[in-house]
This record gives C-alpha cells, sequence and structure tokens, in this order.
C-alpha cells in the first residue's frame, strides 16, 4: 500500500470531479470576470465623456444603491426560490442588462442604466450563488470549495479589470468589450443550466405581501440584535468598522482614479490601469504575506501597521501634483516623467498590501469572536454599514475633487485611517484597565 496522499490533495481532486460544482465554478469565473470588465469599461467611458469627478462617483454610488434598496429582499426571495433558476435568470438578465450600451452606443446616460441594473440582479444572485454551494458539495469539501470560488473571485478582478477590458478597449473598442461581456454573462446562464435544481425548504404558493412584511419586520428585528450585542463586545465593532472603512477608501479611490490619471499624470483615462494593476497586484501579495507570518503576527498589530501605512500612501497620493511639476524639470537618475508614474504605481502597490493587512485580519477575527448564533445577523449589519456609509463619502468627494482636485479626498481618507488607528487602541487600553482585577 502506497503512502497516504495529502488530505488537500485529495479533497480537491474530489471536488473537481463533482460535476455540478464545476458547472457553478466556471459560471463564477465567467460572470465575475464579466461584472469586473464591465465595472473597468463604465469607469473610463465616464470618465472619457465627462471629464469629471462627480460623474464618476454618481456611477460607483450607482452601483452601491442596489444593495441599500434590494438587499433585504434579495434574500429572502432566494430562500423562496429555486436557486438554480435565480442563477440561470440572473446571468441572463446581466446579459441583457449590457444591451442599452450596444444600442445607445458610448453615452453616459447608458452607463449609468446599465451599472445599476447589473448591480441590482448581482444582488440577488450573490446569494443564490453562495446559498447552492453547500447544496452540491459535500460537508467534507466546503472548505476547498470555498477556497477556490474565493481565490478565482479575487482572479477574476485581476483579468477582468487588468487584462480582459483594457486589451479589448485598446483593441477593439468598447462595442466589441461589450459583446465580450453579454456573451460571457449568457455562458454563465447555460453553465447554470447544468447545476441541479436547489428546492428551498419552504415553499409558499406566492410572495405575497403579507410573507414581504413579515420579512421585513423579522429582518428589522434581527438589525435591532445584532446592534444590541455589538454595544456588549466594542472589539466586534471595531472590526466592523475597519472593514467598512477599507471598503469605503477602495470605492472613493474607483471614483476618482480617472480623474487622478487624466489631472496629475496628464494621460489619458484608459490608463487607469497603472493604478489599478499594481494595487490588484499588492493585494495578492499581501494576502501572500499575512498566509507566511500570519501565525507570528498579532491581527492588531497588522490591523494597525495596514491603517499607517494606507495612511502614509494616502498623503503621498495627495502630493504627487507638486511632485509631478518636480519630476517633470528634474534631472539626473530621477529625471522624466516616466519614473514619476512608476513611484506613483508603487504607492498603489503599497495601498494593495496595506489593505489586506486590514481587511484580512479584522474578518478573521470578526469570525472568530461572534457565536454562531449571531454570525449571519452581524455581517449583515456588516454589509449594510459597507454600502450606507459609502454613501455620504461618495457623495462628497466628486464635487471637492472637482472644486479643489483630489488631494484634500486623500489627506481627509488618511485622517479616517489614523483616526481609526487611535480609537481602536484607546478601545483595547479601556478594555485591559476594565478587565484588570481592583488595586
Amino acid at each position: 500500500m502506497g503512502p497516504a496522499e495529502p488530505l488537500g490533495d485529495a479533497a480537491e481532486r474530489g471536488i473537481l470531479r463533482n460535476r455540478a460544482f464545476l458547472a457553478l465554478w466556471a459560471a463564477q469565473i465567467l460572470s465575475q470576470v464579466a461584472a469586473n470588465a464591465t465595472t473597468f469599461a463604465l469607469i473610463v467611458l465616464v470618465g472619457e465623456i465627462t471629464k469629471s469627478n462627480t460623474s464618476s462617483s454618481i456611477l460607483i454610488l450607482l452601483a452601491l444603491l442596489p444593495a441599500v434598496v434590494f438587499g433585504v429582499f434579495a434574500g429572502v426571495i432566494v430562500d423562496r426560490t429555486d436557486r438554480k433558476r435565480v442563477l440561470v435568470i440572473t446571468n441572463a438578465l446581466r446579459a441583457a442588462a449590457v444591451l442599452p450600451l450596444l444600442v445607445l452606443g458610448e453615452s453616459v446616460s447608458a452607463a449609468y442604466i446599465v451599472n445599476f441594473l447589473v448591480a441590482a440582479i448581482t444582488v440577488f444572485f450573490v446569494p443564490a450563488e453562495s446559498a447552492t454551494i453547500p447544496a452540491i458539495v459535500r460537508k467534507r469539501d466546503l472548505l476547498v470549495a470555498n477556497s477556490l470560488f474565493t481565490f478565482t473571485f479575487n482572479g477574476a478582478f485581476l483579468v477582468g479589470f487588468i487584462i480582459l477590458a483594457p486589451v479589448v478597449i485598446a483593441i477593439s473598442g468598447y462595442l466589441a468589450l461589450f459583446v465580450v461581456i453579454a456573451s460571457m454573462f449568457f455562458g454563465a446562464a447555460l453553465l447554470c443550466l447544468t447545476v441541479p435544481s436547489v428546492t428551498p425548504p419552504v415553499r409558499p404558493d406566492r410572495l405575497g405581501v403579507k410573507v414581504a412584511g413579515a420579512a421585513i419586520a423579522e429582518t428589522l428585528g434581527g438589525v435591532g440584535e445584532a446592534f444590541a450585542y455589538l454595544r456588549r463586545h466594542p472589539p466586534v465593532v471595531w472590526s466592523l468598522v475597519y472593514i467598512a472603512l477599507t471598503y469605503m477608501l477602495v470605492a472613493v479611490a474607483g471614483a476618482l482614479a480617472p480623474g487622478f490619471v487624466r489631472e496629475v499624470l496628464g494621460l489619458g483615462e484608459k490608463n487607469v490601469v497603472v493604478l489599478v494593476a499594481p494595487a490588484g497586484l499588492g493585494v495578492v501579495v499581501g494576502l501572500g504575506a499575512l498566509n507566511v507570518i500570519g501565525g507570528r503576527l498579532a491581527p492588531n498589530r497588522a490591523i494597525g501597521t495596514g491603517l499607517i501605512v494606507t495612511a502614509i500612501a494616502l498623503l503621498i497620493l495627495a502630493a504627487e501634483r507638486p511632485l509631478a511639476a518636480v519630476f517633470r524639470s528634474a534631472t539626473g537618475p530621477t529625471a522624466g516623467f516616466p519614473f514619476f508614474v512608476g513611484l506613483v504605481s508603487l504607492t498603489a502597490f503599497v495601498f494593495g498590501v496595506s489593505y489586506a493587512f486590514i481587511t484580512v485580519p479584522s474578518m478573521t477575527r470578526l469570525q472568530s469572536d461572534l457565536h454562531d448564533e449571531i454570525r449571519g445577523r452581524i455581517f449583515g449589519v456588516l454589509n449594510m454599514l459597507v454600502s450606507v456609509f459609502s454613501f455620504a463619502p461618495l457623495l462628497l468627494v466628486g464635487p471637492v475633487a472637482d472644486a479643489y482636485g483630489v488631494a484634500p479626498v486623500f489627506v481627509g481618507g488618511a485622517v479616517a485611517c489614523l483616526l481609526a488607528w487611535v480609537g481602536g487602541r484607546a478601545s483595547r487600553s479601556r478594555a485591559r484597565a476594565e478587565a484588570a482585577p481592583g488595586v
């Protein structure tokens, strides 16, 4: 009898024989790459047409709005509908949602419509996909399945946002990219047709007003319990704050990136990849570094380091406009504008690494600190916080950047990171003082 194979390898080979999982996984890859390519194309298109940071902020807001408006109802519908049907319909609808760009052409109105529609449909797709995995995968394979989905979720960003969209736009233009995107969503719908039906445990005859009302009341009650829990557990609150802060910064960066490339670097909006690609690579490197040193680095220290480094990176980006003039007139080894663009890309890379150092330990601490009976509601609060608290900054950053440049926005982000760092440390100090025995 030969030597036993590693458990991870055996589990992975086992799950790769699961045709239903492979179909769902392939559908996820196609749809995520298409969604990220759509985001890149629309950000660049709106930036090229309007030359306005405010317009880019509105575009990002339209992507967040569906989660706030439809988020409560999406889970209700998914829990009461065949998940396979939801997966097929949502992918087909996202393919159809791209049609306004094919019919109306390159216009801001079409970009806004498509961005909102794709985001609204995705609100229903995501919970259906997550709920389908446990139904088609053996319990012992769930860890590997979720790891593969997490890996491809991040990889799809790199492929869609950094490779597919920029390359196709450069070679064939926007129209060709939109055709490719629609085809990928349609292909994902066809793949989901091969997934077994996942019948919900409860199937009422119809989703009437009473069902929806009861679901809303139940949801609001659960949110109240979650906030009561948070008041008693400050460390959990700070983990939520760190994650919501980083997501907000990413949303703000996405809104300002085209204007930054245009106004500070003097490049066309299509060159936003000089910021996005290094940042995405930085996230990957940060994840790898955490896997290597995570056991030797306390979560609080990793988060604190990430917050401070993020603040420094934002302050450097805020100073880039005067630095650009210096590098344009410099002589010697640092002469030439390409060197300056490289410095900006390096700063974006560091930002990506620090993003991973904040988000991953915060999420890990949440998962370890929360009790099973409250975990789902707390993560629901997290999703709501990320969507809601990204709204106010996005409403402000566009007009501020148009009036005063991007520097004040980046300085504000740096101050927010430093305040979060100070607040978290003060909270932990109070908790240690309260836990110490009286003297």
